[in-house]
Order: structure tokens, then sequence, then C-alpha cells
């Protein structure tokens, strides 16, 4: 059905020394950075301190990766982040192995490139997220249905079902991984009696069985990730996107590398690459989650890293159409690199040139600064040890529970019109946690904090904390000490 897989090791021995030698840049390029911990990492450590089967806005998989790396190496930025550092390897071999399946070993190696200096993997390699596991999920699915269309093996089948459970516990757009295989068996006559085939609907339920504890968790908890994935699709906005459409697009140029979408544009409208079941297994891999996520982009809006693992199918894809014309690819892999390079030193770059970093040139302004505000707090909290931190946003309660580790900070959420916006209101709202005469200290950006003194026996305010990140970038917060807790 596929080429014979070509054994050469030396393209394997050269991916490797590839894989570690940008590996060990982009370690270099954290540590240079001088940035701490983005928000979502910050809330994922605190999420990874009681692991459980689900959380507020994600499956749990982002938590127990975390709680494993932290385990190992660590609190420290690197520890948390290291599941990025250790999975994309993973990933990038498991496309080097559907490349070699599909074609040659050569597109396997230049797949498996191409992928690993994407600027969506060069970016997301420094930051951890639900997009690491989902990558990884979501290649060795299609390896493993890959594999089921050569042999139809049980082993092969089962394989592809808990890839794909594990993918939904990662991200539930993992989802469109069955919608994209039922495609390719439909439309290629070849495969077509697969749809009637019991091992992949064997495949499925294993998949939704590895995927129940986290529905029986929502479903606990009146299932709040489905509440909040709605509520981010953002469809009850009337009418058409098409500028949030044309946005979307050219932000996948700009995560895929310019030159390589533009093939895969042109791949996907040409007739041969349709004609030939390889080609079409990964255009339809690559079309449906872009398309899906095109669709959202149009009706609600859409982040750019969402159609992130249409990437897999797509880079082996391109590489097969660019094999014979290595100086297209040469291109395209430069342009890639060169966007990463500008990425990892855009600081530098604007110091060497005399600029200053502002709002709206600093694109790392997000991850700095808590250090600094969390340190600025850190006397008070130790003085007042024991006491839970109470606020209102989970930007600065996930910060501090981090930077603050060492003193055991609790955070606790402030919540008396019971909004249900994060995670901290759905497992520590105050109304629920604290008990009647508690005291609290309380951190926030309010100038009046009238409403909450009237829940309050007394508030005492302890200092305010100003960190000033660039001249208009600045976090200004004031630390009270509530005492006696009358309730909600």
């Amino acid at each position: 059905m596929f080429h014979p897989v070509t054994r050469d090791r030396r393209y394997l021995l050269w991916l490797l020394v590839i894989i570690a030698g940008i590996l060990l840049y982009r370690l270099w390029v954290l540590e240079r950075l001088d940035v701490t911990l983005y928000v979502d990492e910050a809330y994922y450590w605190g999420w990874a301190q009681a692991p459980a089967w689900g959380y507020f806005s994600k499956p749990p998989m982002i938590a127990w990766l975390i709680a494993a790396t932290t385990a190992v190496f660590g609190d420290g930025l690197l520890g948390v982040k290291a599941g990025a550092f250790l999975v994309y390897p993973l990933t990038t071999l498991l496309v080097f192995a559907i490349g070699r399946r599909l074609f040659d070993v050569r597109v396997g190696f230049g797949s498996a490139v191409v992928f690993f200096t994407l600027p969506a993997v060069s970016l997301s390699d420094l930051v951890i997220s639900t997009d690491v596991l989902l990558f990884f999920f979501w290649a060795l699915a299609l390896w493993a249905f890959i594999r089921a269309l050569e042999t139809d093996a049980w082993r092969h089948w089962l394989l592809g079902g808990l890839a794909g459970g594990l993918g939904l516990l990662t991200k539930y757009t993992m989802i469109l991984f069955p919608l994209a295989a039922l495609l390719v068996l439909a439309v290629t006559p070849a495969w077509r009696n697969r749809l009637r085939e019991p091992r992949l609907y064997a495949a499925m339920g294993l998949a939704l069985l590895v995927f129940l504890p986290n529905l029986a968790w929502n479903l606990r908890h009146g299932f709040p990730t489905f509440r909040h994935t709605a509520d981010i699709a953002n469809l009850d906005s009337a009418g058409y996107h098409w500028l949030w459409l044309g946005e979307f697009l050219a932000a996948q140029a700009a995560v895929f590398g310019p030159v390589l979408f533009a093939v895969l544009a042109g791949l996907a409208v040409r007739g041969p690459a349709w004609a030939d079941p390889r080609r079409r297994l990964l255009l339809v891999f690559a079309l449906v989650f872009l398309g899906v996520i095109a669709l959202q982009a149009l009706l609600g809006g859409a982040n750019a890293n969402w159609a992130a693992p249409a990437f897999v199918s797509a880079s082996v894809l391109v590489v097969a159409a660019l094999v014979e014309r290595p100086r297209w690819l040469a291109v395209a892999l430069g342009v890639n690199l060169a966007l990463m390079a500008t990425l990892y030193h855009y600081t530098d770059a604007m110091d060497a040139a005399g600029v200053e970093l502002t709002a709206d040139n600093d694109p790392y302004k997000r991850a700095r600064g808590w250090q600094r505000l969390a340190e600025a707090a850190r006397p008070l909290v130790r003085a007042h040890r024991g006491l839970p931190l109470m606020g209102e946003e989970r930007a600065p309660l996930a910060h501090l529970q981090y930077h603050l580790r060492d003193l055991d900070v609790e955070p606790v959420a402030w919540n008396p019109q019971g909004a249900l916006r994060h995670h901290y209101q759905l497992v520590a709202d105050a109304g629920d946690v604290l008990a009647p005469g508690a005291d609290v200290l309380f951190l926030t950006t309010r100038e009046s904090v009238a409403d909450v003194r009237r829940r309050f026996d007394a508030v005492e305010r302890l200092a305010g904390l100003r960190v000033r990140v660039h001249e208009d970038w600045v976090y200004d917060y004031a630390l009270y000490r509530l005492k006696g807790f009358r309730g909600y």
C-alpha cells in the first residue's frame, strides 16, 4: 500500500544531532530572555499541586505533565517548562517515522527538521502549554492510523485509540482526529471497506474509555471545561467576520512559515496531490483541522495556535512535494530559521538598536515583572504566613502562589457574584472555603474596597505594590489584611 521504508541510520543519527543542537540553543535562549512564567504556565503549575481528572479550562494532562517534570527537575523555571523540551523531540521523531513510512527516509528526515523548526514549535518549545502534548498525541495517533491501514493489526488500531483518548485528556480539539480519519476512509476507494472494520470502532471505544474520567469529573462539577470551551468559541457573535478569518489565515502563514504555507495552499487546490492516497491522507488531516478552526475564526474568532496540529501532516506533505526541489526546501527552512532567530533575539536586537521596549513592542511583556511583584509582597506574606491570599483575577493569584511557593500561599477567589471565569472560582471560592471569622490577605487593583469591607469585621491596608515593567506597562496592586469574614 505504501512504499517500503528505506532504512538508513545516518539520517536518524543526523536528526538526533540536529535536535540536540537546537534544544541546547533553546535552553540557552531561555536562560537569557529575562522572563518568568506566563500566567497560563503559573496557573497550570498551581493545578499540578492538586492532580485531578479535570480543571476549569482544560483536561488534566497539562497539569500531570508539569507535576511529573517538577517532581524530577524541581519547581524552577526549567522544571515547569521541561515538558516542552522533552516532548517535542519525541513528536519530531514521530514525524520522521510518518514521513519515512509513507515515502522514504529522505522525506522523513526533511519533515522532522521542518517540523522541529516551525515558528509555532520554536515559540511553543519555550512555553509549556497544552499544544506540547496535543502535537505528540496527534502525531502518535496518525502514525498508528497509517500502520493500521497497512497491517490491520489490533495493536495499531488500539494504539491509535489510546493516543486519541490521551489527546482528549489534553485538549478537546483532539475530537477532530476521528473526523479526519473517517473522511480519509470515505474518500479513498481502496480503504472504504475499513469503515466496516470492527477494529476501527474498537479503537474509538478505547479512546472514549480513556476520556471517561474527565467526562465524569465535568459531570460532578457542572461541566465547567465544556462551558469554558463554548465561551471562548464566541459563537454568539452574530454574522460572518471576514477580517477575523483573514487574520487567522495570515497567522497560519506565520506559525507554519510563509513559504511552507504557500506550498500547502498550492497542494490543496491541485488535482495531482489528491490523486495519490498518501498525499490525500495528509491533506485531509491537515485541512480538516485548518478548515474547522478557520470556520471558528469566521464565526467567532480563533487564536493562531488552535489549528497547530494540522502542521504535523502538513510538514510531511510539503517536504514530500519539495524534496526534489532542494533549493525551495532550503529557502523554506531558511525563512523559518530566520523567524526563530528573530523571535529569540528580538530583545537583543532592540537593545542594540537603542530602541526602548514598551507595551506595544515587547512580545514578552506578559512574562516580565511578576517575580518582582511577588518579591515586593514577600515580607508581608511572610509576616502573615498561614493566611490565605485572596484575589479576583487569576493572574496575580497564580503568579504569587508560584513565586512564593516556599511560603505555601493558598489562593482564594473573592467572588460574591458567583461568576465562573477561572479555576480558583471553581475550587477555592471564598464563600466555600473560608470559615466564619477567618482572616485573609487581599490583593487587588481596586482603588476602593468598600463592598469587601462590609463583609469583614475590619480592614487594614498593608501596602501598595507597584512594579514598572515598561513606562506604559505597570502592575499596580494594594495588599490588605481582612479580619473576621462574615460570609457573602
